[in-house]
């Protein structure tokens, strides 16, 4: 049977899988907001930068519908440690790059991991959701933004102690070591008997929900890749300032998600989705129609809150989906997300080197409506965003 939900090991694992989204925002915040100096490191303009950021989404899809399978097989709970183990020592690699050819390799062998360790953290997120009395799948992914502005904010500390990227990765790659260590230890042991194949077709359900997941985490991630790019040399920011954008893009994220849970009881998910990406789209031509710093800064923060609740709730619906396993749901929308990720970096910086780093943004506002608009349709089944009722889990 379940772990009752007010046990000490289910109180324990639910604070280890919060602490697992933390670390991996943390790395995220940490790589995002160093791009800049890592592009000049590298010697990149906006063309080259674009296809080596193709790197991380790609490695990502080759790995997280393994990752799903290896989750029922192995334990979600053992392979989020140990891609949060691979996720950080790759990290000095990638401040060590010198060259496009460095980057893009990097960058693809920290997409694999961290794609790995997505997929298999909600699971076991997904896991304790139903083994408790309340969701909290948005409020993990709040987490997960509160991490990411740790890791934006500890670059910006790191700036102003004069620390090198490679200074400030290495010490974060010991710090997460050590905590994937612990979290191995103390997850939710959430393993099942995977059957089938390892590679399966998605169904038409799961193939709207990722395309729901795509639309979110091409906004998302635009800000990831290109909001400090756009502050420093588009609209003549600073370094700080491109950190500090990064930095609130995550904190607003993680409010608006740290509430999602009940605003999707209240407006429902379809609608939360729809409304968001309105929100969403006017923060982004807010940004770009000003074009500076501090309007820059709100706009983002603006973005981040309107698309805060669309991957938490597109991967609670596919983990969700009667007949399949939560693990391989999960990967399913989780990889055509990241399909979308892989095709938008290339293309913002091939259409950047041509009309300038703005203009191509424009299409990021066209996403956005298109999502507004789509939502409805997508996820208009309540029976989509409803997990399953609870499943076995090993004990600890």
């Amino acid at each position: 049977m379940n772990q009752p939900p007010e046990s000490p090991h289910l109180r324990r694992a639910r604070i280890a899988v919060v602490a697992a989204f933390v670390a991996n925002g943390i790395l995220y915040g940490s790589w995002a907001s160093r791009i800049p100096a890592i592009k000049e490191q590298a010697g990149l303009d906006a063309v080259h930068l674009g296809f080596a950021l193709l790197g991380a989404p790609l490695g990502m899809i080759l790995t997280m519908t393994f990752a799903g399978y290896a989750a029922g097989r192995i334990g979600s709970h053992r392979v989020s440690a140990l891609m949060l183990a691979c996720c950080s020592l790759m990290m000095p690699v990638i401040a060590s790059s010198t060259s496009f050819v460095m980057l893009a390799g990097a960058l693809l062998i920290y997409g694999a991991a961290h794609g790995s360790m997505d997929v298999c953290m909600n699971a076991n997120g997904l896991a304790i959701e139903r083994a408790g009395t309340t969701p909290i799948m948005s409020r993990l992914h709040g987490t997960w933004s509160i991490g990411s502005f740790l890791g934006a904010f500890s670059t910006a500390i790191a700036l102003a102690a004069g620390l090198s990227v490679f200074e400030q990765f290495v010490v974060l790659a010991i710090v997460m070591v050590v905590s994937a260590a612990v979290l191995s230890q103390t997850m939710l042991a959430d393993k099942h008997a995977a059957g089938g194949a390892v590679f399966r077709r998605p169904t038409r359900r799961l193939a709207i929900i990722g395309f729901i997941a795509m639309c979110g985490l091409v906004a998302e991630g635009s800000v990831g890749d290109w909001s400090g790019v756009f502050i420093k040399e588009t609209i003549g920011g600073t370094a700080q300032q491109a950190a500090i954008a990064i930095s609130v893009f995550s904190a607003a994220m993680a409010t608006a998600r740290l509430a999602g849970d009940r605003l999707t009881e209240i407006f429902g998910a379809a609608r939360l989705v729809a409304l968001g990406a309105l929100v969403s789209a006017a923060g982004m031509v807010s940004a770009l129609a000003i074009a500076q710093p501090l309007a820059a800064i709100v706009g983002f923060a603006f973005l981040g809150i309107g698309i805060a609740a669309t991957n938490p709730i597109a991967l609670r619906a596919g983990g969700s989906q009667p007949g399949i396993a939560s693990g391989v749901g999960i990967a399913a929308v989780a990889t055509m997300g990241a399909l979308g990720t892989t095709s938008a970096p290339p293309i913002i910086g091939t259409v950047a080197g041509v009309v300038g780093l703005r203009a191509a943004l424009v299409m990021i506002v066209v996403l956005l409506l298109i999502l507004a608009a789509s939502a409805g349709r997508a996820i208009g089944s309540p029976a989509a965003t409803v997990p399953e009722p609870a499943v076995p889990t090993d004990s600890a």
